[in-house]
């Protein structure tokens, strides 16, 4: 028997310099977590769709995306 869990997620997309050549670089990255009874808070209890989503959000917001395209050669 298998068992299909829904997904909450949501998606950043930031923007930046690379530190080597000064480009503009973009990356994007999807955050996510399964509403499942093995999703628990810090006190042992299980997450909330509410709670999964601020968690979601929360991680996605403190995201610091690599900007560097390319090596510099010395």
């Amino acid at each position: 028997m298998r068992t299909d869990f829904q997904e909450i997620e949501t998606r950043r997309t930031k923007t930046g310099p690379c530190p080597n050549c000064g480009k503009r670089r973009t990356r994007t990255k999807r955050f996510w977590q399964t509403e499942n009874p093995w999703n628990r808070n810090a006190d042992g209890s299980v997450k909330s769709r509410a709670e999964i989503w601020e968690s979601v959000n929360a991680e996605a917001d403190e995201w610091v995306p690599d900007f560097t395209c390319c090596e510099v050669s010395a």
